[in-house]
């Protein structure tokens, strides 16, 4: 049991009058994954982890492990065959409920778990764009949605008041994980705890209010938001939200439909916002916590947005269709060229001229010498089916940790191949006289050690 602050427990007696023992009494949930559609099913998936999964009831791809079992450390996780997710965090994209061939806005997006959940949701169709506004968090959320194979993502390292400038009325859905006081990871990270103020909920309320005011104006009319936090303070969620409304009459509060046990919260959280927002508590659910609602905006005008004029000079082409007919079943055509490296952009992407961009949609790769490099990002997106040449390997077999580690493998292939781990892109090789050379990064290859 976790040792609470005395300032701590006084706020959730005052918060949860009739059930505070039984919140402080709770202990971490299960750890848990969610399945990453874009590149492999969940029976697939479960066929091969040697370990037990139990679904998550608010999320249809997510699952809990037991403990014992090293999530991070195998082959398929290095694939991108699932995210490492706590089971409270996939609840906020879940409601946002994301459809391909929509815009859809991540504002505060990294590390990626959610991102990436709302890029499954999508299926590769319309724009995803992701932002997280401290570099060294939007490098960790680029690699994230390049190992999970999304193809249809922007991933931006922007502060807020320019995306707001740049993305007027834009999206037809966002979603706002607001940065936050953090109580719901009290549960498992005694260091939260400790760093923890009285001071906190107040001083998070007011930048969150920033925050959602400007993704309320990047919102479409008949658009929805769902905002969310990992904190149970109300000045943060249901006051929040009240406050939100007052401040903008064309938006509504709309029930999230959900079976969720919720908690009896007291008097000065007001019912008529409580009752149609979404918490998950520790001592009802197997969730660490979170808090959610969903809003709609019910007027506005839609501005359309400026349109890119990239393009692919005619000798960039011809090399790409050179390469495309000897290692692709499957075409993927760029529309754009960024110095040497050929890109597609997602449809629906805007004109990106002064934006802090990362990742544009899927990077192809790059002409070099009249030859045609294959990126990493291009090899994770693909599937099996899609390429000329395949060598799928065990997922856990010592060939396929070989691989990772920088191993050249043997196989009668020439050209460009895929290589594979139990039916799920690992990155590239290119084979010659009875050999493959190794093209997966060195910088994503693991120490010893792993």
């Amino acid at each position: 049991m976790i040792k609470y602050s005395d300032a701590y427990t006084e706020r959730i007696k005052r918060l949860l009058p009739s059930e505070w023992e039984d919140f402080l009494r709770a202990a971490a949930c299960p750890p848990s994954l969610r399945v990453n559609t874009l590149k492999m099913s969940a029976s697939h998936l479960a066929e091969l982890l040697d370990a037990p999964l139990a679904p998550v009831p608010w999320c249809k791809d997510g699952y809990y492990f037991p403990e014992r079992f090293a999530a991070g450390k195998t082959t398929l996780h290095e694939a991108g065959a699932y995210y490492i997710q706590e089971a409270s965090a996939m609840l906020p994209a879940a409601l946002l409920d994301a459809q391909p061939g929509e815009l859809v806005l991540d504002l505060c997006a990294a590390p990626g778990g959610k991102s990436t959940q709302l890029a499954a949701a999508m299926k590769g169709e319309g724009l995803l764009v992701c932002n997280e506004v401290v570099p060294s968090r939007a490098a960790i959320l680029s690699r994230n949605i390049e190992r999970l194979g999304v193809r249809n993502a922007l991933v931006l390292n922007e502060s807020v008041p320019r995306l707001e400038k740049n993305f007027p009325s834009a999206f037809d859905k966002i979603l706002v994980d607001a940065p936050c006081s953090g109580e719901g990871m009290f549960v498992k990270s005694p260091e939260a705890m400790a760093e923890w103020s009285q001071d906190a909920p107040a001083i998070c309320a007011s930048r969150q209010k920033a925050i959602l005011g400007s993704a309320a104006n990047m919102l479409k009319a008949g658009g929805t938001l769902v905002y969310s936090t990992c904190t149970f303070a109300p000045e943060e969620n249901e006051l929040q939200i009240e406050r939100f409304l007052l401040d903008h009459p064309d938006f509504e509060l709309v029930g999230a439909k959900t079976e969720i046990p919720q908690p009896h919260l007291a008097d000065f959280v007001p019912d008529e916002i409580a009752n149609k927002c979404v918490r998950l508590m520790p001592h009802l659910v197997k969730g660490n916590g979170h808090f959610c609602a969903l809003l709609r905006k019910t007027d506005g005008n839609d501005i359309a947005l400026p349109r890119p004029r990239y393009s692919v000079p005619r000798a960039m082409a011809s090399v790409w269709n050179d390469f495309c007919e000897t290692a692709l079943k499957t075409r993927v055509d760029p529309n754009a060229a960024f110095g040497d490296s050929l890109v597609a952009l997602p449809n629906g992407c805007p004109d990106l001229t002064g934006l802090k961009i990362l990742r544009a949609g899927l990077r192809l790769g790059e002409v070099v010498k009249g030859r045609f490099i294959p990126s990493h990002s291009l090899a994770a997106a693909l599937s099996p089916q899609d390429a000329a040449s395949v060598l799928d390997l065990p997922s856990e077999g010592d060939e396929t940790r070989g691989y990772l580690f920088g191993a050249t493998l043997s196989g009668d292939v020439r050209g460009w191949t895929l290589i594979a781990a139990d039916g799920c892109s690992l990155g590239w090789g290119k084979g010659s006289d009875g050999m493959i050379k190794n093209h997966y990064p060195k910088g994503l290859r693991p120490t010893r050690s792993h």
